[in-house]
């Protein structure tokens, strides 16, 4: 199978069962190929600031115009840290950002001298003298590294980068969309809080919280105790689109378990208030239309067929309606990630409410996101309900897993995914017995929906 020809996917689900580990494929440290988002440009002021991306030490500092560069934090001389190093002891070693900016523009070692340029060329060896021998010879690591957003994005591969623009969400680069970024250290592995995206435990963790009761969603019908699972609707050159499977395990909102004697959830109070707007079920078909325009789409994405897994590290749960929550995880080391959050949405949602005045529609927008979809989604549903069992040493991703139906977009991601990756294409491929290893574990077994159709419970 071509897995990187854009194709539209049949209405499939797992078949059966599926042993398969999170690396067997999936790089641990992240796909390299790829722009990542690596730091906020403000952030990067007059000193340097070190952070580990992908496993390696990275320096960020303003180079000779202005924008930020991005070189490895060791310098070629004799290995000391370029950005000042930290203090792991008291009085131990030079503070970050002292004794290494000296000159606008570029960074010198604090230990020798010896200062760089944006491209890591040596251009000066201060304790060597003027006409030093090692100076023209000595060149630290670049990273190539391009600003949009306010974000600095970093290109980690070794190969040529290509434009930025081919690895940033839909809309990044047009200035009509709107755009928050939210951004925090998770200790987890980088695809764990990805690939968790479109499985049961929404029907789990996910279930009742308080900030369910002030968004409303505790009361809305349709979230059961068991969850339908999800069908892949359509694969790209680096995408699927996902979209829930109500049929496969029911949606019933209290189910009895026989030997435990006692259903569950046991208590759901809240799902009596019958009479509440808020227990309208949503309508997948018709997600972020407004009223009286059912015949017309007026979602974000209109062309979107549901939740998607983007190469190299996104992952969106939910059709687009009038903005998109967008996360992408970005490797720190094998038990840590930066969490990128991104809520996207468009000018014309929102110029409406003040008439055409954009200065107002974006504080009204501005003022929404930090007062309450943040709260709600970022640091409620994200950070305080998803983080806390995926975290090391709360979940094992190395100890033997055993899929079923309803994580069919999780074996998606670490089987078919990989061979979709630039990493494959640019890299990996080249090593005949890796590429052969690599096509042989994918192994997914799937049955179409049409053949095997359950109704729901």
């Amino acid at each position: 199978m071509n897995t990187h020809e854009s194709n539209k996917a049949s209405d499939t689900t797992l078949k059966r069962e599926y042993k398969g580990g999170v690396f067997d494929l999936v790089p641990r440290l992240g796909y390299r190929e790829y722009w990542h988002p690596g730091i906020i440009d403000k952030d990067v002021g007059r000193k340097p600031v070190s952070l580990k991306i992908l496993g390696e030490d990275i320096v960020f500092f303003r180079n000779s115009t202005g924008e930020v560069s991005a070189l490895s934090d060791y310098c070629p001389h004799r290995g000391a840290r370029l950005s000042g190093g930290w203090r792991r002891t008291p009085g131990g070693g030079p503070a970050a950002g002292k004794l290494n900016n000296e000159f606008k523009g570029f960074i010198t070692c604090p230990y020798h001298g010896f200062t760089f340029d944006e491209t890591g060329q040596c251009v000066a060896a201060l304790t060597d003298g003027p006409n030093s021998r090692l100076q023209p010879v000595l060149k630290a690591p670049h990273y190539p590294t391009k600003t949009l957003r306010g974000i600095v994005w970093i290109w980690m591969g070794t190969t040529d980068p290509v434009p930025l623009e081919e690895d940033l969400p839909p809309g990044f680069a047009d200035e009509a969309y709107w755009v928050k970024a939210y951004v925090r250290r998770w200790d987890l592995n980088w695809t764990l809080t990805v690939e968790n995206s479109q499985d049961s435990h929404e029907a789990k963790i996910h279930r009742a919280s308080i900030r369910r009761f002030w968004s409303g969603a505790l009361f809305r019908k349709g979230r059961g105790s068991t969850w339908g699972g999800c069908r892949i609707v359509e694969e790209g050159s680096n995408y699927i689109y996902m979209i829930p499977l109500e049929g496969m395990m029911g949606r019933k909102e209290q189910n009895y378990y026989p030997v435990l004697g006692k259903t569950w959830p046991q208590h759901t109070w809240w799902k009596r208030w019958t009479g509440l707007p808020w227990r309208k079920r949503p309508d997948f078909a018709k997600a972020g239309m407004h009223p009286g325009q059912a015949t017309k789409k007026m979602r974000l994405h209109p062309d979107r067929k549901g939740g998607v897994y983007r190469l190299p590290a996104m992952a969106s749960p939910f059709i687009p309606g009038e903005q998109e929550h967008l996360r992408w995880a970005v490797a720190i080391d094998e038990n840590s990630c930066r969490m990128w959050t991104f809520t996207i949405s468009h000018e014309r949602y929102h110029k409406g409410i003040f008439g055409w005045s954009t200065k107002l529609g974006k504080l009204w927008w501005s003022s929404f996101y930090n007062f309450w979809y943040l709260y709600i989604f970022g640091q409620g549903i994200n950070e305080l309900e998803d983080m806390p069992v995926q975290g090391v040493g709360s979940l094992d991703p190395d100890k033997p897993q055993t899929l079923g139906p309803t994580d069919a977009a999780n074996a998606f991601w670490r089987r078919r995914m990989p061979l979709k990756s630039r990493d494959y294409e640019r890299v990996w491929s080249k090593s005949a017995t890796d590429a052969n290893s690599l096509e042989k574990a994918e192994d997914i077994q799937l049955e179409s929906l049409e053949e095997h159709t359950i109704s729901a419970g």
